[in-house]
């Protein structure tokens, strides 16, 4: 019987030995990567992250390089990432018994009694509760350990969501930060010819106040801009981890048009749910707890049980082994409080979890609205309005290359030009943020991103000039205005360049024409430099001369008398047999464009000739 019970010890220690659990391989960061790359995105692995951030640093910063630098640097993820080993650590220690307890008593025998040898008690025990318990809690920490590395790569994922999302953000507003900048310039060389004009007496204080307040307004939002700018390129670098002194990247500023279609909504709500990996997370959660409750109630009168052997000599010298059990009576407390805690703890994870898929599906839904918002938005933009404000400006032009507006009307159409194009790098933009909001919502890649995407327009070539011609006044009479350009700042003016008021009086330009799409934006320069009669039409025709027949019908006297010589003189040059009065023995040459004739009358503002 003794050996029997010798025999106990043994068989709890192999029990317990067996349930042994070690440390889970690399904290479960390989299964943390295969659940990402499952749903499009890769986690780097990367040996030298200062070398790799170093070189990606030096070439112009992509999306898909943002969210590299940031899942290697940025803190955030990597305190995430920790808890990892907080639950490799549980799986652990549920995997194992508790240390057995060890007990030592030591008895002094009475010398008077002539007992003089004393009593000595050996024991050692074990928890009976905690191998009762031990598959169960180690089935609760795997589940808790899978529902922390669902956790980490569902992080992950969201960061990699919120530096796209930053990406697209400073793409855009820098590109909107340019155009405002080239909308100031243009304004500011408005309101410079404006002054001069009003130095020149053409146009009145308030015309001129006016001039000056746009210019201070678009100045106002170009400072805005660039502004919004910075603080883009700011939470950019902070996503990617990186520090202030890292922050002189620079951005492939380009950012995608819209796509050709987009996904089914109902298609989406439903791979979110299949798809979010902090659902899955919860899910295993729920269940892990839901397994531990049903256990905690069945064992609620099980509390503190030791089982073990001792070994004790007598007085005598004799020895006495045995097993000893260590049982904790269930009279005053009955495990209700154990069992209420584990079934709120079930309530609170249920509820969570369903609330959490109310969310999902929201979130699915909103995003996808906003998506479909800012895609008409866009397309509204570029097939309309630009457009219409491409013809706006060729015709405006157009009529100011014949003198039948002014300057100032030619740089008001440009402005609203630049207007429609950042409106539309606008929407481009938060398209594309609503676009990573709503993969971020279904929880992996959308299926429409395998489609094509082509670059969208690029501020800076929007901004560059195309064509050498420019807007050349210098045979132009200003009413009493210098032809010296100073101050006019009109080289400055994108889309304007060469606005050269020297030349005036020999041609009128080819308008420019609304191109298709996003090209054409700058003004070709309005270039009047070389031959009124050989002007293009819009189609591509020349432009037919002016009416001569109907030039001796008009009251010239209403007219600048420069500009009605210059009518008179190119009528007289047409073999027209109508033409107006012949002012073939009249020439150009000598008439005086820098200062009215005192006889003169008043030229209509804001631009006579």
């Amino acid at each position: 019987m003794v050996s029997r019970l010798k025999m106990v010890p043994a068989s709890l220690l192999l029990a317990g030995l067996a349930g042994c659990a070690s440390v889970p391989a690399d904290w479960g960061r390989a299964d943390v990567g295969k659940m990402t790359a499952e749903r499009g995105r890769v986690l780097p692995q990367i040996a030298d992250a200062k070398a790799f951030t170093n070189q990606a640093l030096r070439d112009p910063l992509t999306a898909d390089t943002a969210v590299q630098l940031a899942l290697i640097n940025n803190p955030d993820v990597r305190r995430e990432a920790a808890r990892l080993g907080f639950a490799a650590a549980e799986v652990y220690d549920a995997g194992r018994l508790a240390n057995p307890t060890f007990s030592l008593t030591r008895l002094a025998g009475d010398s008077s009694a002539g007992a003089n040898v004393p009593q000595l008690t050996l024991g050692i025990a074990f928890n009976f509760v905690n191998l009762l318990f031990l598959p169960a809690n180690t089935r609760y920490a795997q589940a808790q350990f899978e529902a922390a590395k669902l956790g980490v790569a569902s992080a992950a994922l969201d960061l990699s969501a919120q530096v796209e999302t930053a990406w697209f953000d400073a793409v855009g507003d820098e590109q909107l930060a340019q155009m405002r900048d080239a909308a100031a310039k243009a304004q500011r060389a408005s309101a410079n010819l404006a002054q001069r004009y009003f130095d020149a007496g053409n146009i009145g204080a308030r015309e001129l106040a006016m001039e000056q307040a746009a210019a201070s307004q678009a100045m106002l939002a170009a400072l805005s801009a660039r502004a919004a700018a910075v603080e883009s390129r700011s939470s950019l670098n902070r996503l990617m981890g990186l520090s202030a002194e890292q922050s002189r990247w620079s951005l492939d500023a380009r950012l995608p048009e819209p796509l050709s279609h987009e996904d089914d909504v109902a298609a989406l709500q439903k791979l979110a749910l299949d798809s979010r990996l902090d659902l899955a997370g919860l899910r295993r959660t729920s269940q892990a707890i839901a397994s531990r409750f049903g256990l905690t109630r069945r064992t609620r009168l099980v509390n503190g049980v030791e089982i073990g052997v001792e070994r004790e000599r007598d007085y005598d010298g004799a020895l006495d082994v045995g097993p000893t059990l260590s049982l904790e009576l269930p009279l005053f407390n009955w495990g209700g409080g154990r069992v209420a805690v584990a079934q709120a703890a079930l309530d609170q994870a249920e509820a969570e979890l369903d609330g959490r898929v109310l969310d999902v599906s929201n979130q699915v839904q909103l995003a996808a609205a906003r998506v479909a918002a800012t895609r008409s938005l866009a397309q509204e933009y570029r097939s309309v309005l630009i457009p219409h404000q491409e013809a706006v400006v060729a015709q405006a032009q157009k009529e100011q290359n014949y003198m039948l507006i002014g300057i100032f009307e030619v740089i008001l159409a440009k402005q609203q030009e630049y207007e429609a194009y950042a409106g539309y790098i606008e929407a481009v933009r938060d398209y594309w943020a609503a676009r990573t909001e709503l993969a971020r919502a279904v929880g992996r890649e959308l299926p429409s991103a395998q489609q094509p995407a082509s670059p969208s327009l690029d501020a800076t070539e929007i901004l560059r000039p195309k064509g050498g011609g420019g807007m050349d006044h210098s045979k132009h009479s200003m009413g009493g205005m210098s032809h010296d350009t100073k101050g006019m700042d009109m080289e400055s003016m994108p889309g304007m360049s060469g606005m050269d008021h020297s030349q005036h009086g020999k041609s009128a330009p080819s308008p420019s024409q609304p191109k298709d799409g996003m090209e054409g934006m700058p003004m070709k320069g309005m270039d009047h430099g070389d031959a009124h009669d050989a002007a293009p039409a819009p189609g591509g025709t020349d432009e037919p001369p002016p009416d001569c027949a109907a030039l001796k019908t008009m009251d010239l006297k209403k007219v600048d008398p420069t500009v009605a010589a210059a009518l008179r003189a190119r009528c007289a040059s047409t073999s027209d047999p109508h033409a107006g009065h012949d002012m073939g023995d009249q020439p150009m040459e000598g008439m005086d464009h820098g200062s009215p004739k005192p006889d003169a009358s008043a030229p209509e503002a804001p631009h006579a000739h």
